[in-house]
C-alpha cells in the first residue's frame, strides 16, 4: 500500500509543474513581459521541489516525511493562486488596450543599445563600486536595490541578440550575465545571491522565444544542469568559502572554486550526498510542516497580521526612524514557530509560503499568493508594456520594484522595505536617463554597422 503522505507529495508537485507551465503560457500569450512572475515561481520551486523529490526517491528521510508533505500541499496552493493572480493583472488592462503592441523593429535595437548599456554599468557600479555606502541607513537600501537595473540593460541586450541570432553579441551580454555571480561567488562565496539574476534574465528568454515546446525542453535542460550544478557546489561550498573567508590571495579562491568544475559530476537522483544537499538547503517543506503541527497543537498561536504590520513600518525609512526595531530577515520567526533553536550566524528566511500560512493559516496562503502573484503579474506587464513605446524611464519604475518582489525566501518586512528603496533607486535612474541621456547616448552610441539588418 502506497503511503498517503507519498500520494499527497506526488500530487502536490504535480500541480506545482503545471502550474510553472502555466503560468509560461499564461506570460507567452502576447509576449508583453519580462518574465519576472516565471522567475519568481522557478525560484520559489528551486527552496521546495527539490526537498519533496527526496521523498519520493530514498525512504531514509521518511523520519519528517509527513511534515514536508504539509510544505509541499502548501507551496502548491500558494503557486496555483500566484499564477491565477497573474493572469488576473494581465486581464486586459485599461493600458493594454489603448497600447497596441507591436514587435519591436530589428532597426531599434541598435539604436537602444546604449540604453541597455547604462543600465548595465551604472547597476555594476552601485552593485560594487558603492559597497562602502551599504551600511548607511535607507541610502544602502536604495543602492542595493538600484544595483539591480544591471539586469535589465542584460536582459534587453541579450533578448534583442537572441532575436537577431548575432553570435557575437549573444556571447558578450552571456558573458556579462555570468560575470555577476561569478564575481559574487568569489568575493563572499555565495552561489545563491548569483543564481537568482541568472534565473531573472534568462526568464525573459522563455517568453520571447518562438517556439513554446522548443522552450519547454529548454527549461527541463536547465534544470538538470542547475541541479547538477548545485549538487556539486554543495560538495565543494565548505572549502570554498573556508578559503575565501580567510582573506585568501585571488588565486587560491579561484582554484578553490575550480574544483566544482574539474570534478564535475552530472545530477544523479540516486547519490546519497546530493540527496543530503536537497534535504537540508533546498526544503523549506520542514520548516512549513513543523511550523503547522505547532499550529495545530497549539503549542504556538498564528499570527494574525503581526508580519503584516511589521511590513507597514518598514516602510518608514531607517534615516528618519533611527530606533525602528524593525528589521529585515525572519530567523525570530521560524524559530518561534517551529521551536527549533536555530545558528544566529546562519540565514533563515521564513519564506513567503510558511509567513503567509503563520498569519492567517491557509486563507493566509490564498490571499497572500492571489496578491504577490497579481502586484508582480501588473509591474512585470506595465514594464513590458513601456518597452514597446520605448517609454525607458516608466520601465524603470516598474522594473526595479517588480525585482524586489522576487523573493520567495525573504520576509513581508524584507519585501516592503526593498520595494520602497526600489521605488525611490528606479525614480533616480529614471530622473538621469531623462536629463542626460542625450549625453549617454552619445558616449555609448555603437559606431554606424552599414550591414542592413
Amino acid at each position: 500500500m502506497i503511503d498517503p503522505d507519498i500520494q499527497s507529495i506526488q500530487i502536490s508537485m504535480t500541480a506545482c509543474i503545471a502550474a510553472y507551465f502555466g503560468l509560461l503560457w499564461v506570460l507567452r500569450k502576447d509576449s508583453v513581459s519580462f518574465g519576472l512572475p516565471f522567475a519568481y515561481l522557478s525560484l520559489l520551486f528551486l527552496f521546495h521541489m527539490p526537498g519533496a523529490f527526496v521523498q519520493l526517491v530514498d525512504d531514509q528521510f521518511m523520519g519528517h516525511r509527513h511534515e514536508i508533505e504539509i510544505g509541499i500541499r502548501l507551496t502548491a496552493i500558494g503557486a496555483v493562486c500566484f499564477v491565477v493572480g497573474v493572469w488576473l493583472a494581465r486581464a486586459r488592462t485599461a493600458e493594454a488596450r489603448v497600447t497596441p503592441v507591436q514587435p519591436t523593429p530589428m532597426a531599434w535595437f541598435e539604436e537602444d543599445r546604449p540604453f541597455w548599456w547604462f543600465c548595465a554599468l551604472g547597476g555594476w557600479l552601485f552593485s560594487f563600486g558603492l559597497t562602502p555606502l551599504r551600511h548607511l541607513p535607507s541610502i544602502g537600501a536604495v543602492i542595493y536595490n538600484g544595483g539591480a537595473i544591471w539586469m535589465l540593460g542584460v536582459l534587453l541586450g541579450l533578448r534583442a541578440a537572441v532575436r537577431k541570432r548575432d553570435t557575437k553579441w549573444i556571447a558578450i551580454w552571456a558573458g556579462l550575465l555570468a560575470a555577476y555571480p561569478a564575481l559574487v561567488l568569489v568575493t563572499i562565496g555565495f552561489l545563491s545571491y548569483g543564481t537568482a539574476a541568472v534565473i531573472i534574465v534568462v526568464s525573459a528568454l522563455a517568453i520571447s522565444g518562438r517556439s513554446y515546446w522548443r522552450i519547454v525542453i529548454t527549461a527541463v535542460l536547465t534544470i538538470y544542469i542547475s541541479l547538477s550544478i548545485f549538487s556539486n557546489y554543495f560538495q565543494a561550498r565548505d572549502n570554498i568559502r573556508n578559503v575565501i573567508w580567510s582573506g585568501a590571495s585571488m588565486e587560491r579562491r579561484l582554484d578553490a572554486i575550480s574544483n566544482v568544475f574539474t570534478e564535475f559530476k552530472f545530477f544523479d537522483g540516486s547519490d546519497q550526498l546530493v540527496l543530503v544537499g536537497f534535504d537540508l538547503r533546498l526544503n523549506q517543506n520542514y520548516f512549513i510542516g513543523l511550523a503547522s503541527e505547532n499550529i495545530d497543537s497549539g503549542s504556538v498561536k498564528l499570527l494574525y497580521g503581526q508580519s503584516v504590520s511589521d511590513a507597514m513600518l518598514a516602510l518608514i525609512p531607517r534615516a528618519i526612524w533611527p530606533g525602528k526595531t524593525v528589521f529585515g530577515g525572519s530567523p525570530e520567526i521560524v524559530s518561534k514557530m517551529t521551536g527549533l533553536e536555530l545558528n544566529p550566524d546562519t540565514s533563515w528566511g521564513v519564506g513567503n509560503v510558511m509567513e503567509f500560512y503563520v498569519n492567517f493559516g491557509i486563507p493566509g496562503v490564498i490571499i497572500g499568493f492571489l496578491g504577490l502573484g497579481w502586484f508582480l503579474g501588473r509591474f512585470d506587464h506595465r514594464a513590458a508594456l513601456a518597452e514597446t513605446r520605448r517609454d525607458y524611464g516608466t520601465t524603470m519604475l516598474f522594473f526595479l520594484p517588480g525585482i524586489a518582489l522576487i523573493q520567495p525566501l525573504g520576509s513581508m518586512v524584507e519585501l516592503s522595505g526593498s520595494m520602497a528603496a526600489a521605488w525611490i533607486a528606479a525614480h533616480f535612474w529614471k530622473w538621469i536617463w531623462t536629463n542626460w541621456g542625450d549625453s549617454v547616448r552619445g558616449l555609448l552610441a555603437p559606431a554606424r554597422d552599414e550591414t542592413p539588418l
